[in-house]
């Protein structure tokens, strides 16, 4: 098994194998953690969640695992059906009604980065779950998805009242010094100025302390002005689907599934994260107090006002770049990137 697993618990009753037994198991929930997340706050979350899963005697598993990769290479593995075929092989021979119940279920505790990482683990998607409880400090996909914000809340409406949604996922194939590379994104991929402001909200120790004050998303706002007044545009050719738009001065250019990124900024407030098709928030070099004040009305949703500000939507979107600049997936940002293509696929399957 890939990973750093510190925990795993079997919350199983002793049972003999008959065919009771192996409806009882139908339902198996794997709980995948980020200990970093929110400065350690996944852990203390998961304290509650493991007394009420223990209460209800819901069947678990924990992995606690220490990096991206290593949480992708496990998703990867058990997703490919390698884990839990057993399972859906035992109620194939008690002819199950509810043949959704052999799904792998993965509820994430952590962030948006820790989404991110198991949403490109995902070898099945007809056949995974994905489900989270918000315990990072941006938890834009949560918050996008209308996931409680109270621990238990959110845990016991999962369990009691789930909500079914299918939802859109972005795919990003982007050429980088060291090579092409694509991977998928849950919320949203930006080119220019918010890729900007995660890059230096990743490396930021102002972030730990605002963390720990429950004041996270000012580290965001703080670096969001600065960087107005700091950042280096590029010019670029940015094609959406098959209209092509030559920009002499790219202040920033984002493809959005859902309203809001970074802590909570509405940049495409129209986005419908189950149409199939990429919102783009485009904004062009403004006066840098111009800028500013656009930035101040993004909160309000009024950011279109400004003539260089524009909204679209399409399927694909391609940004080719003058100049090297920095791009995030889902608020993380790696390399700087001179080309990228963005695609919006469905079928990732989300229960809340």
């Amino acid at each position: 098994m890939l990973g750093a697993r510190l925990e795993i618990r079997y919350n199983i009753k002793a049972y003999n194998i008959t065919k009771e037994c192996l409806l009882w198991r139908r339902k198996m929930y794997y709980f995948i953690m980020n200990p970093k997340a929110s400065s350690g706050k996944g852990m203390k979350a998961w304290k509650t969640i493991e007394g009420i899963l223990k209460e209800e005697n819901v069947e678990y598993e924990s992995h606690v695992l220490k990096s991206a990769q290593e949480t992708t290479e496990f998703v990867r593995n058990l997703t490919s059906r390698k884990e839990y075929i057993t399972a859906k092989e035992s109620l194939e021979m008690v002819d199950s009604p509810d043949k959704s119940e052999s799904d792998c279920h993965i509820v994430v505790l952590g962030g948006d980065g820790t989404i991110n990482a198991v949403l490109n683990g995902i070898a099945d998607f007809e056949h995974t779950v994905l489900s989270c409880i918000r315990t990072g400090s941006g938890n834009d996909f949560a918050r996008n998805v209308g996931v409680k914000k109270n621990v238990r809340k959110a845990l016991q409406h999962l369990l009691h009242s789930t909500e079914q949604l299918c939802l859109d996922y972005g795919e990003a194939t982007y050429i980088a010094e060291n090579g092409t590379k694509t991977r998928r994104f849950a919320i949203s991929n930006g080119v220019g100025y918010d890729a900007d402001i995660c890059e230096e909200v990743g490396r930021s120790r102002l972030k730990k302390i605002l963390n720990w004050a429950k004041l996270g998303k000012l580290v965001y706002v703080a670096i969001g002005i600065k960087q107005i007044f700091t950042r280096k545009n590029s010019g670029a050719v940015v094609t959406l689907d098959d209209k092509k738009l030559k920009i002499s001065s790219l202040f920033f250019v984002v493809g959005m599934i859902h309203e809001k990124e970074g802590g909570g900024v509405p940049f495409c407030p129209n986005a419908d994260a189950t149409d199939g098709l990429l919102d783009v928030c485009l904004v062009k070099q403004m006066p840098k107090l111009k800028l500013l004040l656009a930035v101040i009305m993004v909160y309000m949703k009024q950011h279109y006002r400004f003539r260089d500000i524009t909204a679209y939507r399409c399927k694909s979107m391609k940004v080719e770049l003058d100049t090297p600049q920095w791009f995030h997936m889902d608020g993380e940002t790696s390399v700087k990137i001179r080309e990228i293509r963005l695609e919006c696929h469905s079928g990732l399957r989300f229960y809340k």
